[in-house]
């Protein structure tokens, strides 16, 4: 059992989940994104360094600096649902909706944790 406080403890919890997260894009992005595209690949890869060092954050930070990592993670998935839905009429209404939905989960999950944090 941890003995974090429980304002940080899923702050951590879920930079543990976004480190495992970007991991494996880093490890199997064919796997994970179902594409043998290389550029895809890439795009995968770079969204795993992104995760990886944001979870990896979150979870070794100081007690008083974890919140400031969970605060980076939801910035960030929140512009990314944001750059989704931007990009529907480019890429298209399929295509687009997931780049818009898929972190939206990660966001709540990250305006919930940091609002616990915060209490």
């Amino acid at each position: 059992m941890s003995s974090a406080p429980v304002s940080t403890r899923g702050v951590r919890a879920l930079g543990a989940v976004r480190f495992a997260v970007g991991v494996a894009l880093l490890a199997a992005p064919r796997i994970i994104g179902r594409s043998d595209d290389p550029s895809f690949q890439l795009l995968m890869r770079t969204i795993g360094v992104r995760d990886s060092v944001l979870g990896a954050g979150a979870v070794l930070a100081p007690e008083r600096s974890a919140s400031h990592w969970g605060g980076a993670g939801l910035a960030s998935d929140s512009l990314d649902v944001l750059v989704g839905a931007a990009s529907i009429r480019s890429v298209g209404r399929g295509g687009g909706l997931v780049a818009t939905l898929l972190p939206v989960p990660f966001a709540a999950a990250g305006a919930w944790t940091l609002r616990r944090a915060r209490r």
